[in-house]
Order: C-alpha cells, then sequence, then structure tokens
C-alpha cells in the first residue's frame, strides 16, 4: 500500500487509536524490570468484567476437565497447571486460558442422578430398568403372576367394614371419600380390634399430611409414615415372621455391585463401583421360632453369610425386597437408581447361594417387588436375573414402575393407606408363601435349607 495514500493514512490513524483502548498483556517494564518477578498469587477465581454476562463462562467449547485438580501441590495454584502465567483480561480477552480455568473447589462427587440407569446398563454386570409397556417380548409368566398376586384385593374389599362409620365422622381426619366396594363386609374383627387398626391408620394419614404440608425431610418420612404403614400391614398378615429393617447405613458387599471403567495413570484396569444405599429391607425374622432354627443350623455348617451388605448383622439374615423412601421434593429417578442397585446385589448374592448350595432353578422364579416412595406416592418394581440382557451380556432386569395393576398408590387419603396395607399384606404373604407358587417355597427355602446342610468353607 502506497505510503501517501488517503486510505493508508485512515489504517495508521485506526491502528493507533485501537491501540490506546487496550490494555497491555503484561504490566509495563519498571526501573527495577532486572529484578525477578514476585511470585504469581493466586485469586479465588478470575471473575469476568460487570459488562460480560456470567453465564458466557460455560458457553466456551475449549472447556476442560477437571480431573487433574487432585494432582495440585500445596505450593501450586490450579491456574499453574500447564501455564506459565495467566493470560490477564481486557476489553478484548474475557476468558481464561483453558488451563487457568481448573476449578479451586474439591472435586464434587457424584450423586445418583448422575449415574443414570444409562451407565447401570453400560456396567457389568448391567443392570435394566424398563417400563412393563413397550417390552420388545413380554414380561416372563412369573413376573405377571407376582403382579397379578400383589394386586390382589388392592381396589376391593380391603377395609374393614367395621370402620365405614368412623371414616366418615371422625373430625379428626375431615373429608374422606370412600366408594362402596372399598368395604370387607365379610370381615368380623371385634370392636377393640378395629379401633387399634383405627388409631394406627390415622395417625399414619395425620404424619403423612404433616410431612407433606410441613416439607418435611426423609428422615421424617420414614420413622413417621412408612415404617407405620409397613408394621401395620406386618400386624395383619405377617404372622410374626418379618422384621422391617432400615439399613441407611449400610454398605453393599462390593462382590455384588456393577462395575463401571475408572481407569487411571497408574492402574488402566482400574474400575468403580456403582455403590449406593436403601432404606429399608424386609427381613426374616430371627425371632420365629424356625427361621432361627434355620439360622443356627446356616451358621454351625459355615454358611452362615447370606445377605449381601457388609454390616455384620444383616449379612447373616435372609432378605427380601427393597425400599428406597424421598420425601415429597425428592426426585423419582434418583430413588428408581438407588432401589435397582440394591435389589440387583441382592439377586446376585442369591443366585451365588444357589450355585453354591447346587440347587437347579429357573432364573424367573427368583422375581423379587422392590418400591421406591416418594412423598405420598408408593410405585411397585420387579426385579429378576436375566441371560443375555445387554448385548449377550446377563445381568438383573427390573421392570416397572407397575402403573396399570396400581394406579395412583397414596398415604394422601384413608383409603390410599388402607389399599397399601393390603398392598404389603400381599407381598409378606408371597415372601414366606412356602408353596410352589410362593418366593420362599419355590426358591428361597430350598437353597438356604440346603446351604444348612452341607459344610461351607471354614473361616481363616
Amino acid at each position: 500500500m502506497d505510503p501517501e495514500s488517503p486510505q493508508y493514512d485512515r489504517v495508521s490513524l485506526w491502528l493507533a487509536s485501537a491501540h490506546e483502548l487496550c490494555l497491555p498483556l503484561t504490566p509495563p517494564p519498571d526501573d527495577n524490570s532486572k529484578q525477578p518477578p514476585a511470585p504469581l498469587k493466586r485469586k479465588r477465581a478470575m471473575s469476568l468484567p460487570t459488562s460480560v454476562p456470567a453465564s458466557h463462562r460455560s458457553d466456551s467449547p475449549k472447556r476442560r476437565r477437571t480431573d487433574n485438580i487432585d494432582d495440585v501441590q500445596p505450593e501450586q495454584s490450579a491456574s499453574q497447571l500447564g501455564s506459565e502465567t495467566p493470560l490477564a483480561l481486557n476489553n478484548r480477552n474475557t476468558f481464561s486460558p483453558p488451563a487457568s480455568r481448573v476449578s479451586s473447589s474439591p472435586k464434587r462427587s457424584s450423586s445418583p442422578t448422575r449415574e443414570t440407569p444409562i451407565i447401570l446398563r453400560s456396567a457389568w454386570p448391567p443392570v435394566l430398568t424398563e417400563s412393563l409397556n413397550g417390552l420388545k417380548e413380554a414380561p416372563p409368566e412369573h413376573v405377571e403372576q407376582l403382579g397379578d398376586r400383589l394386586a390382589d384385593g388392592v381396589d376391593f374389599g380391603f377395609i374393614p367394614q367395621g370402620l365405614q362409620y368412623i371414616i366418615k365422622n371422625d373430625p379428626e381426619v375431615g373429608h374422606q371419600t370412600t366408594k362402596p366396594a372399598d368395604f370387607d363386609r365379610s370381615d368380623t374383627r371385634s370392636t377393640e380390634e378395629l379401633s387399634a387398626i383405627w388409631k394406627e391408620a390415622k395417625m399414619i394419614f395425620l404424619n403423612a399430611r404433616d410431612c407433606k404440608d410441613g416439607s418435611r425431610d426423609e428422615n421424617a418420612w420414614c420413622d413417621d409414615v412408612v415404617r407405620p404403614l409397613v408394621h401395620l400391614a406386618m400386624e395383619l398378615h405377617g404372622n410374626n415372621k418379618w422384621w422391617f429393617q432400615s439399613v441407611q447405613s449400610q454398605s453393599i458387599n462390593p462382590l455384588y455391585l456393577s462395575t463401571i471403567p475408572a481407569p487411571t495413570l497408574t492402574d488402566s484396569t482400574r474400575r468403580k463401583s456403582i455403590d449406593r444405599k436403601t432404606d429399608y429391607v424386609l427381613s426374616y425374622s430371627h425371632r420365629d421360632s424356625n427361621i432361627s432354627t434355620l439360622y443356627k443350623r446356616l451358621d454351625a455348617a459355615n454358611n452362615r453369610e447370606i445377605g449381601h451388605t457388609l454390616d455384620t448383622f444383616t449379612k447373616r439374615t435372609a432378605l427380601f425386597s427393597g425400599f428406597e423412601v424421598k420425601p415429597a421434593s425428592g426426585d423419582h429417578t434418583e430413588a428408581e437408581l438407588q432401589m435397582s442397585i440394591w435389589i440387583a446385589a441382592s439377586l446376585r448374592k442369591k443366585q451365588e447361594l444357589a450355585q453354591v448350595a447346587q440347587v437347579p432353578f429357573e432364573l424367573t422364579t427368583m422375581v423379587e417387588p422392590a418400591l421406591t416412595i416418594v412423598g405420598h406416592e408408593h410405585s411397585v418394581y420387579y426385579a429378576y436375573p436375566h441371560d443375555d440382557l445387554v448385548f449377550g451380556r446377563s445381568g438383573v432386569h427390573v421392570l416397572g414402575p407397575d402403573l396399570d395393576r396400581f394406579e395412583r398408590l397414596s398415604t394422601d387419603s384413608i383409603r390410599g393407606i388402607f389399599r397399601l396395607v393390603r398392598l404389603y399384606g400381599n407381598l409378606l404373604k408371597y415372601g414366606m408363601d412356602k408353596g410352589v407358587e410362593g418366593y420362599w417355597g419355590r426358591f428361597f427355602g430350598p437353597v438356604l435349607d440346603k446351604l444348612a446342610s452341607i459344610p461351607g468353607e471354614q473361616d481363616e
């Protein structure tokens, strides 16, 4: 370009004005420039100019992973990893260099909702949770039979006839909607028995209402609603053979957990267990004389570890089903995930027991019900081992929630509470049924009885 041309003059003036508007990338040298620069003091985080929306930070396509933050030494700043100097911000540069955008906060732990059912499906062994509708093939016969069994009487004849008047006239529970078919006209319980049942059912309803209205936490729902509800079902249908056991603080034995790849620089084969806890499990009570005798036989045969947890007591107890509880504001997907991990580990342990006992069985005969409870709402699932579940790999198939058989199972009404009492009563009966259609008679009882008859490996 000709230096004497007008176009050259305009370009020169524009460059000069732009240079004056820019902040230098580095401070100007001073008289002591020969002195070595002082170590950079890292700020907590580089903030954006007030004129730049904060949301722009997450829009950068160059955002880097923060996995190396653990490698920062105490004398280092995370922003110095891979970068000698930080990049100063000016009106042309509003983003820090990639290496300096590593968060200084501790690494955030993965939440259950991050480890989605998609990850469980790709894990080893896989756990696949699916809706009952839209399956490529119909559910196994044993699953359908269990669903029908659990639903028996849940929609009719589930309230003792003797409670009809008090339900309509107790001012503490207010107006309650019922249907004529809800009442069992063949029920012959005494006035005293009916009074005791009503007292417990009413308290469950009032507690559930208070938990919802007061936005109470998971512990309140567990202690004031779920536990007394299942206890009422146990009193009416359990025959003293069950224990509703809290396992909130207990860890699952890693041997029965699914794993996913988690390689490190020093171990490319490292795998990570997907471990989540649940709230409650039903256990076959050692206070029942027959069950107590079985436990003693298992102990004598050194086959005492029949549960899938690490807890000293629970791992020596026969377990059934699982209940994951969340408050009314809780996440249903998270509850479903935790329940799936628990019941899958339980079934893997039972498969192992059956193999050790050399008891032949069909995988679908092991089908167990499991529950998620989010506030008032209860959901039913069915879990069983499955060959060729995902790309030829064997795993655990979890089907549900069963919304067709069980429409709106809820503790927000007296009617709903009695429906749930009937459901849980049916579940208890299935778990202890000694016939060929029951869980104990068809699978679990023969396996434990055989284990109690053969010597196990001696403890070292």
